[in-house]
């Protein structure tokens, strides 16, 4: 009993060792903004959103994404009404960064590729993308995150159930990193 009771205990100290030292590497804002672009009956229709959290292990470069539909804004009152009623529906995306881990300190601009899964419930698709980051300066930001995709609704089967809406979407994502206090 004795033993069992060691075992137990010891694993557990060392899952909780586990789980402190992921989280030292994993950073969360709320101020990442995201613009998504497409056309509605042949115009120009820009979504905005400023209330995108964004959290970044740093020591992995795996992200998770999440927008609450309810916060993005067109500019258009009728469709803003509509999309404010979409309080609590989320879009997640997570996934990698195509580096090896988020350098925070002084580096030349990085461009590479975004990969992960998108979940718009009830839908869930591997989409792929383009990332660039680049360092600005040393105080508590250290760099800046762009990620932009390039999404066909018909690939991914996702109907958002707007007539008149292009299945031509442009995503970018904008974020500021938090400089690594451990490195």
């Amino acid at each position: 009993m004795t033993i069992k009771l060691f075992f137990f205990f010891t694993l557990f100290a060392s899952s909780a060792l586990l789980v402190n030292v992921n989280a030292q590497g994993t950073f969360s804002t709320t101020n990442g903004t995201i613009q998504i672009v497409t056309l509605l009956n042949g115009e120009s229709l820009i979504a905005k959103s400023n209330f995108l959290v964004v959290a970044i292990n740093y020591e992995s470069a795996h992200f998770e994404i999440r927008l609450d539909k309810s916060t993005l804004r067109t500019g258009v009152d009728s469709l803003d009404e509509k999309l404010k009623d979409l309080r609590g529906e989320l879009l997640i995306f997570q996934g990698k960064l195509g580096v090896e881990f988020v350098q925070t300190q002084s580096h030349p601009p990085q461009d590479f590729e975004v990969a992960g899964y998108l979940t718009c419930a009830p839908h869930y698709d591997y989409i792929v993308g383009r990332g660039h980051l680049e360092h600005i300066f040393d105080g508590v930001y250290s760099c800046i995150l762009n990620m932009s995709f390039d999404i066909d609704l018909r690939e991914t089967m996702i109907d958002i159930g707007l007539a008149g809406l292009s299945n031509e979407i442009y995503v970018e994502i904008v974020q500021t990193v938090l400089k690594n206090e451990y490195e």
